[in-house]
């Protein structure tokens, strides 16, 4: 048996509005519900219903206004790597899969926090990982290399670059202090710097991030996080 309930709405507004001791307020709300089908003609009532908020133009731009300061938001606050890159061209996001990342050993990467809470992953508006800690939280590479910058901008207040094997590059942004200095090479035990706050920040953590071949990968997969 087929569910029908325009037809079961009409059945039962007809009974009531025939029914002599029907109190007046329900014959009225059965009168409503009679011209309310009507309206709708073919349509769905539901869709009827909500038709109007959806054409709704102070509706319709505060949506549209919402998701642009949301996309404005996150472009300011967790800004791509072009601040950081020096050929100044955009650089590709690639997501590699955790079982695709061969060319590095566990043995050779460490996270570089001791304790610290994710705060955000990498996506396509984040090119890397948040990871919130303690001011002056001590910073150490993911890997063995050699610093090629450690300076302080707008995007990633302080913030140092480093030059691994296998044609990977590391970043550690929004230090509160600067601990190396530019060709300086770097062991797994080395100290970058301190967690900090510094440019386009909310508060004490690290931002991370790793390249491979100029193009950004994700950090987590490769240190297994």
């Amino acid at each position: 048996m087929t569910f029908k309930p325009r037809k079961l709405m009409l059945g039962w507004a007809e009974r009531v509005i025939n029914r002599a001791r029907t109190p007046l307020p329900l014959k009225e709300l059965a009168w409503r519900l009679i011209r309310l089908v009507q309206m709708c003609g073919r349509s769905n009532l539901v869709s009827f219903a909500l038709r109007p908020l959806a054409m709704h133009r102070r509706l319709q731009t505060g949506l549209g206004m919402a998701l642009a300061v949301l996309v404005v938001f996150g472009a300011v606050w967790d800004p791509l790597p072009s601040a950081a890159s020096d050929t100044g061209g955009m650089m590709e996001l690639v997501v590699m899969p955790e079982g695709e990342v061969s060319l590095v050993t566990d043995e050779s990467v460490q996270v570089p926090l001791e304790d610290y809470r994710m705060t955000q992953k990498f996506w396509f508006l984040h090119a890397g990982l948040d990871m919130a800690t303690l001011t002056g939280a001590p910073i150490r590479p993911v890997m063995a290399g050699r610093v090629i910058k450690a300076e302080r901008d707008a995007g990633y207040g302080n913030h140092v670059i480093v030059e691994h094997n296998g044609g990977y590059e590391s970043l550690y942004a929004h230090m509160s202090k600067i601990g190396v200095s530019v060709d300086q090479q770097v062991s797994m035990d080395t100290i970058l710097g301190e967690v900090g706050s510094t440019g386009h920040s909310t508060g004490p953590h690290l931002h991370l991030e790793i390249r491979e071949g100029g193009k950004l990968v994700n950090p987590g997969a490769i240190l297994g996080i």
